[in-house]
């Protein structure tokens, strides 16, 4: 949005800053009040924050499709848990960002998961003896200090995430840490603009996936109950449905399950 004091934006008029933007010649005076043409202002700007806009609209249903479940349980082994899950579905998502940006090979994209897939599993364990017990006491009232010090604007959050819980705590810096490890892992084969750019966009898309999905939508039982086994999950996730127990494909034994943990819907 803009911020100035020439121009104002009426959303009972119907005006938005796009249709403005579009009036607006490459040899005019920029919006922004600086004085310059705006080809040599906002232009640029403007032109990125589109492009991004448009690429968020492209976002397609979370599957498997960039990291299958298979793939998953051939790192992980088994039991597979509810934590797990919600990795899976932050590697797709991820996955999928890379793919439409088609700025790296297949075969690196899988490479950047696996690491990433490795980062996620080291933050986890860590977070089972951390001090703030955020995975522990997800629903726990914590001080958001340290995050802010690290410059985070909670207000730029999504209002789920605002509040003071340990869960959030958990999400804001998971997230964090996932986009910047994201960013190392691109610096050695882009530009530092389109490597920023990328990890930009995957920590806004899955901050805003934690906040529509796993907080209204899932009440965030993939951290509440982060330890809970997941193999039901994974296998409905998955493009191919996973053996089955209950029928006799493969043992509660071999998945390190028990019969309580499973969910079944038919």
């Amino acid at each position: 949005m803009m911020r100035n004091n020439k121009i104002e934006i009426s959303n009972e008029e119907g005006a938005n800053v796009m249709e403005l933007r579009a009036k607006i010649g490459r040899n005019d005076l920029c919006y922004c009040g600086s004085g310059k043409k705006y080809k040599n202002c906002c232009l640029k700007k403007d032109q990125e924050e589109e492009r991004m806009e448009q690429l968020f609209e492209q976002a397609e249903a979370v599957s498997d499709k960039y990291f299958s479940v298979k793939e998953y349980i051939e790192l992980s082994g088994y039991p597979v848990v509810r934590f797990d899950f919600f990795l899976l579905e932050i590697l797709n998502i991820t996955g999928s960002t890379l793919y439409r940006y088609n700025k790296t090979s297949s075969s690196k994209n899988k490479s950047i998961i696996r690491k990433l897939y490795s980062y996620s599993k080291g933050f986890y364990k860590e977070c089972l003896t951390c001090k703030n017990k955020c995975i522990k006491m997800p629903l726990k009232r914590i001080d958001f200090k340290s995050l802010i010090d690290k410059g985070l604007d909670i207000e730029e959050l999504p209002k789920g995430l605002q509040e003071r819980t340990a869960m959030n705590f958990f999400y804001i810096e998971f997230i964090n840490g996932f986009a910047f490890e994201l960013q190392e892992e691109l610096s050695g084969q882009l530009d530092e603009e389109t490597t920023y750019e990328i990890a930009s966009l995957v920590y806004e898309t899955l901050i805003n996936y934690v906040a529509d999905n796993c907080t209204r939508q899932c009440n965030n039982e993939c951290i509440i109950e982060h330890d809970k086994n997941g193999y039901c999950k994974f296998c409905t996730f998955g493009s191919k449905k996973l053996p089955c127990p209950e029928r006799k494909e493969i043992s509660y034994e071999t998945i390190k399950a028990s019969e309580t943990d499973m969910e079944h819907e038919y």
